[in-house]
This record gives structure tokens, C-alpha cells and sequence, in this order.
């Protein structure tokens, strides 16, 4: 009888791994992994980028090239009674792109990269249309 307990355990212990390797691979298959975009066709009236916000839940951002609006949606996932898209909101861009910065943070301002770019020579004439050197 002694020799016949561990034979059980391992059988036991066999089972309850094949069951939760199956369960898992069961899981993977009925649940594939979510698929994140990145970008759309950028030669295009709209530019379209996603990325995960929260559990479920994605941010869908929608550039109007033509207009310059900025569209946000956020899409949620899950049943077919809790799935949904809804507008977050919309912003016309077109004078947030004039701005050198705004809410920025980095250590040196543009106008300090800028002139530390001409004073080593470097051309800074490609800047960005509406970029100004004052500020």
C-alpha cells in the first residue's frame, strides 16, 4: 500500500496539470490576444491610430487631413450587450499645430535647440511650416 499512494498522487497530480494546461490553451483559442493598430494609410484624407486606454477598453484617434479636426473615440469591448464606440470629443488642430509648445516640459525650449543648432552650423531653415524662432 505504500508503494500505491505516490503512483495516486502522481496520477492526481498529472490530471490536475493536463487540466490546466488544457484550460489555458482552451482560453488562448476562445480568446484570441487583442490586436492593436498602429496606423492607417497615411496617404489619405484620415489618419486613423489606436492604442489601449484601460482593461477592455481602446482609444481610437481620427486626424482629418483636409479640415485638420482631431477626432477621439473610445471603444469598448467584451459582450455583445457591452460593446459600444463613443465620441470622446473633437478639436479642430489646425492652431494647436502653430504652437511651438504648450504643456512641454523638456529640458531645452525650441528656441534654445534652435539656436544651439545654428551656433554648431546646422541649417534649421527645414523647420516645421508655422514654427517661429520667437516665443
Amino acid at each position: 500500500m505504500g508503494l500505491r499512494q505516490p503512483l495516486i498522487v502522481s496520477r492526481t497530480l498529472l490530471l490536475v496539470l493536463a487540466g490546466t494546461l488544457l484550460g489555458a490553451l482552451g482560453t488562448r483559442w476562445l480568446a484570441p490576444p487583442p490586436v492593436h493598430a498602429q496606423a492607417a494609410d497615411g496617404g489619405r484624407r484620415y489618419v486613423a491610430v489606436a492604442g489601449p486606454y484601460q482593461a477592455g477598453v481602446s482609444l481610437l484617434y481620427v486626424l482629418d487631413q483636409e479640415t485638420q479636426h482631431l477626432a477621439v473615440y473610445e471603444a469598448k469591448g467584451g459582450a455583445p450587450n457591452s460593446r459600444e464606440v463613443v465620441l470622446v470629443g473633437v478639436r479642430n488642430i489646425q492652431l494647436d499645430t502653430l504652437l511651438d509648445a504648450f504643456n512641454d516640459e523638456s529640458d531645452y525650449t525650441y528656441q534654445q535647440l534652435k539656436a544651439f543648432l545654428e551656433k554648431r552650423g546646422v541649417s534649421t531653415e527645414g523647420n516645421p511650416p508655422g514654427s517661429s524662432s520667437g516665443g
